[in-house]
């Protein structure tokens, strides 16, 4: 198989400390193109303590700028690293394009995570938030007639209202495994497992979990509004029956996604939601609200429920249903763990890589 050159233009790579969900599906993606012998490099932002340039699983890491000036130095870096040595750049869209369109004179793919409009204000200070919350679509109108890549139908939906012609959906999945012999807890417990940030709405976790009697819950990950969320669950007066795990190793976050037996996602959107994956993949349903990506990754009395949109009393009667119903929820975690094993990262990065040559071809 003849080899590609694949640059790939991303705010983030998988060792940034906010590197989220959209940063794990790059590099599992990515890393699979390597063994399939095929050369790529990720041109992202740097962070503090950062090397330069380094190989991570034989892809090629650049970190040419800060996070706000990796977009305004993309053309210089594509200039320096890219320009004649590439056969197409991805590029990473997840708000702010880097705008290769108008200057690159390889093939372009933008990879198209979600629109973020409601995320905005949760990720960037308020200058920068409010331009681009009115500015996306139009920023987005320069790739329309891109072959795109998205993770979500839903996705797909959106971009196509948008005037996108050639949508593929290139679906995201999980490498986690429950450990052998894992076991659920004796007390009932919910997770939460994700960026504590303001789109993900772990408050709406916290108001629902105060409505619950005689469970435990467990709040996985790490973010900016962690010490707000510790203030809340003391004012709720469940701190004592909330614990808070900060970023956990891969294999601690399978034991926990393992040993709990639900997990609430209640974020404002997604671009699909792989800790959907990874928690069915340990026999534990999810329910989250009925928003574009979660629409997607759950579905309804497979792997877990969706609710309306901001329904915190219908998500704690949904819980306190399961609860008190231990052979529907052990149907459900069977049911779950089954619809985990449709998704593949190596079927996955098969269709990338037929979707490249025919770009590039």
């Amino acid at each position: 198989m003849e080899e590609m050159r694949i640059a790939f233009f991303n705010w983030r790579d998988i060792k940034n400390p906010r590197a989220g969900g959209a940063e794990v599906y790059n590099h599992e993606l990515l890393r699979r193109l390597v063994k399939k012998g095929h050369k790529t490099t990720i041109f992202t932002s740097s962070f503090p303590g950062c090397e330069k340039q380094e190989f991570i699983d034989g892809i090629e890491h650049v970190r040419y700028a800060g996070k706000y000036m990796i977009y305004p130095k993309s053309y210089l870096c594509y200039k320096k690293h890219v320009e004649g040595r590439y056969d197409v750049i991805i590029e990473g869209i997840n708000g702010v394009p880097f705008f290769t369109k108008l200057f690159a004179k390889e093939k372009v793919v933008p990879l198209v995570y979600q629109l973020t409009r409601e995320n905005w204000y949760s990720g960037l200070p308020f200058p920068l938030a409010f331009a681009g919350y009115h500015a996306e679509d139009s920023m987005l109108g320069v790739y329309r007639k891109q072959p795109t890549i998205v993770i979500s139908e839903s996705g797909k939906k959106d971009l196509e209202k948008l005037g996108f012609r050639h949508v593929e959906v290139i679906y995201a999945s999980h490498d986690v495994s429950p450990p052998e012999n894992a076991r659920k807890e004796k007390k009932k417990t919910l997770i939460y497992l994700g960026r504590l940030t303001k789109s993900k709405r772990v408050d709406h976790v916290l108001e629902a979990f105060g409505r619950i009697k005689d469970a435990q819950l467990w709040i996985v990950g790490s973010g900016p509004e962690e010490d707000n969320l510790k203030r809340l669950a003391e004012k709720l007066g469940i701190a004592e029956r909330t614990k808070f795990f900060g970023r956990v190793s891969q294999e601690k976050k399978a034991e926990l996604l393992s040993r709990a037996h639900l997990m609430l996602f209640p974020a404002t959107k997604e671009g699909w939601g792989i800790t959907v994956l990874e928690a069915n993949a340990c026999g534990t349903p999810v329910i989250g609200y009925n928003v574009s990506g979660l629409c997607d990754s759950i579905s309804n009395g497979v792997n877990g429920y969706l609710i309306e949109d901001g329904d915190i009393d219908d998500m704690a009667g949904r819980v306190d249903e399961l609860f008190e119903d231990d052979k529907a929820l052990a149907v459900l975690s069977s049911s779950a763990a089954e619809y985990s094993k449709k998704f593949s990262w190596e079927k996955s990065a098969e269709e990338l890589s037929g979707f490249l040559r025919n770009v590039i071809g």
